[in-house]
């Protein structure tokens, strides 16, 4: 097959950034490939950058990236377990999930190791799930278990709420402060223990006390969510601290969690529910609130 070089040398047939020649006494069967000098520097700059931070992605980060999503499915199924058998109620359960999951996420961070990429790998957990529940509500995956365990009245398109901001919530933290910064625990605390607890606590011992200006909240509910939410903070960052990602003095991150969570609870009794999820509002102040009082 005759090819004609135009200019000589260079082929007319050319895709971006990558010029063919060819020797026009030896035809087609001898075409190569030559790269633009500008072309090859923005390719080799991207290998330079590339090539160290996915040398980092170590089969330890892989392997607890892939333990901790596997040890979140099975979380979830056991208290679906536990409420079908009728061992707990649904309510109940279902808050336990809410309690546990963000927690147990946390304490698989110092497994993770010290690589730039730790947390990205990390961030995939939440992301897979989140991935999870759209599949599942737009009927691409069928699993009752994941409807039941999470839902309300069992409708799967509840998953999008909830559920669903709960995932994308652990998803900022981590990639937002990660192990080595205390806001994203006691956000997580804020949300997972705080608003958890509120419920539990309000559905056993808040009748009667209804708070003056939301009846549909208790006064023993908000006490469940400080408390709650407070307690779990201080458990997170103790193990965050005993694992050496965090290095702290207690008596001024108590008053920053206590502040934190108080401001947490008010919001929470707040009769604000129509407008904004708690899984969004809570972690919102959170979050804002204690990175403003660590870095103020």
């Amino acid at each position: 097959q005759h090819v004609t070089c135009e200019p000589l040398g260079r082929s007319a047939h050319c895709t971006p950034g990558c010029k063919h020649w060819c020797d026009p006494a030896l035809g087609w069967e001898n075409w190569g490939c030559s790269w633009d000098s500008d072309h090859l520097k923005d390719m080799l700059e991207q290998q330079r950058i590339a090539e160290p931070i996915l040398r980092e992605v170590s089969a330890r980060d892989s392997v607890v990236a892939f333990g901790t999503f596997v040890g979140a499915l099975l979380w979830v199924k056991l208290f679906d377990l536990i409420a079908t058998r009728g061992v707990l109620p649904k309510t109940v359960t279902r808050k336990i999930v809410h309690i546990t999951c963000g927690p147990f996420f946390v304490v698989m961070w110092p497994l993770f190791s010290d690589a730039r990429v730790a947390p990205f790998l990390a961030g995939l957990v939440p992301a897979a799930q989140i991935v999870r529940f759209l599949l599942i509500a737009t009927g691409g995956l069928n699993d009752l278990t994941a409807v039941r365990a999470v839902s309300r009245e069992g409708n799967r398109m509840e998953l999008l709420r909830g559920p669903f901001y709960y995932c994308v919530v652990l998803l900022c933290v981590t990639l937002a402060f990660w192990r080595d910064n205390p806001a994203g625990a006691i956000t997580l605390a804020a949300m997972c223990g705080g608003d958890g607890f509120a419920d539990v606590v309000g559905r056993r011992w808040g009748r009667g006390n209804p708070l003056p200006f939301n009846p549909g909240k208790s006064w023993a509910g908000s006490a469940g969510m400080f408390v709650g939410g407070s307690a779990l903070a201080v458990a997170l960052l103790a193990l965050l601290q005993a694992s050496g990602s965090l290095d702290f003095e207690w008596g001024g991150m108590l008053g920053v969690v206590a502040l934190v969570m108080l401001c947490s609870t008010v919001l929470e009794a707040l009769p604000v529910n129509n407008l904004i999820d708690d899984n969004i509002s809570v972690p919102l102040l959170a979050a804002g609130l204690s990175q403003y009082l660590l870095n103020g």
